[in-house]
């Protein structure tokens, strides 16, 4: 009997034992499993989805864009009042800021009458032989500042007999002058010259005293007000309006919020006139026919019907003040395209279509991306 409760102990015992084996083999295989997937997911970890370089495939449609344009008047171009005559200038009757009307005298001439030809030509050979005069002086001076020694000094007189030859065809060109001014075949009459349009003067071009020919401008001046506002567009902006100017709508703004909708044939006028300093194109609207002109603020454009291509905002990037995509051509290749957007709208870039042709643009992370190799890249 004792013999049998023993041998039931132990049996029990070794169940026991093998129970506690068992249950602590199964622990340990979860315990290193657990470490294994820990590692993997932290050693391998897989990318964000934004993160991945993908095609977007292009959604196309018709869109309406406005545009509103703070309006300037642009400047008066300068217009300029020129001699009708030869002669020398004696008195400019006119200063600046003076507000001069067409017919009245802006100076006085005094010309030449008689054997004008004869004078005229005798002048331009005073002329030219001062000029020679100061080349024989300068080739003088060049050799008193070079080496000194006997070949020097003989380089020397040979020079100063130009000089002095040089002088005394000045002396007899001045003095031929002198005897055709005092000729009785020359006299010497003052002339007016008159406004041949009105303004206001802004700026003196000669002094008097000056030998002044025919047709020399001797003043510039404002001449009324401008006829034309300006406006100052994105080169985006510019080229969608160029682009769209035949189905473009057009609305001026007045000091007191009324509003006028201009003629399209007043609107075929607003044309590129220059670039501005920030780099914006100037353009400016023919505006005559609006005779409170000076009133204007703003000009709004309306272009409906524009077709442009959907794309994700983060598809576009910079190069300078262009706007490019990445795009894929036919055989999968990335090519920097350059684009127009026409507007931003929740996440979304419109861009004009133009004779576009891609369809296929890259979004993700672009600064993986480069031109010319293929996608996906074989790296």
């Amino acid at each position: 009997m004792k013999n049998k409760k023993v041998r039931a102990q132990q049996i029990i015992m070794t169940v026991g034992c093998i129970g506690f084996l068992v249950w602590v083999g199964f622990r340990g295989m979860n315990e290193r499993q657990g470490m294994i997937i820990k590692e993997e997911t932290t050693t391998k970890p897989l990318p964000p989805a934004e993160d991945e370089v993908r095609i977007q495939e292009i959604v196309e449609k018709t869109i309406e864009v406005n545009q509103t344009y703070t309006t300037a008047l642009a400047p008066t171009p300068l217009r300029l009042l020129r001699s009708n005559q030869s002669g020398e200038l004696i008195l400019l009757k006119v200063d600046v800021n003076d507000r001069i009307e067409v017919g009245q005298e802006i100076a006085m001439l005094r010309v030449a009458q008689g054997d004008t030809l004869g004078l005229g030509k005798a002048m331009r050979k005073v002329k030219d032989a001062k000029i020679h005069v100061k080349q024989q002086l300068d080739l003088l001076l060049a050799i008193d500042r070079g080496e000194d020694g006997t070949e020097a000094k003989e380089k020397y007189e040979v020079q100063y007999a130009h000089y002095t030859e040089a002088k005394n065809a000045l002396a007899h060109c001045e003095g031929q002058v002198a005897k055709l001014t005092s000729s009785s075949h020359v006299t010497y009459v003052e002339t007016a010259i008159k406004a041949t349009e009105a303004g206001v003067v802004r700026q003196v071009l000669v002094g008097a005293g000056r030998k002044i020919e025919n047709n020399q401008p001797l003043l510039s001046i404002l001449n009324g007000q401008s006829q034309l506002i300006q406006i100052e567009a994105t080169s985006e902006d510019y080229l969608l309006v160029r682009d769209h100017l035949a189905q473009t709508k057009a609305t001026l703004v007045f000091q007191d919020q009324s509003t006028y909708e201009l003629p399209h044939t007043v609107l075929t006028t607003l044309t590129q006139k220059s670039i501005s300093e920030e780099g914006k194109i100037i353009m400016t609207l023919n505006a005559s026919s609006i005779a409170n002109r000076e009133a204007i603020r703003q000009l709004t454009l309306r272009i409906p019907n524009i077709p442009v291509k959907v794309l994700d905002e983060k598809a576009i990037f910079m190069r300078d003040t262009t706007t490019y995509i990445w795009t894929l051509n036919e055989t999968n290749t990335v090519v920097a395209t350059p684009v127009v957007p026409v507007k931003k709208e929740g996440g979304k870039v419109f861009v004009h279509k133009g004779n576009a042709t891609w369809n296929r643009v890259l979004v993700g992370n672009l600064a993986e991306v480069k031109e010319g190799e293929p996608f996906p890249s074989n790296h």
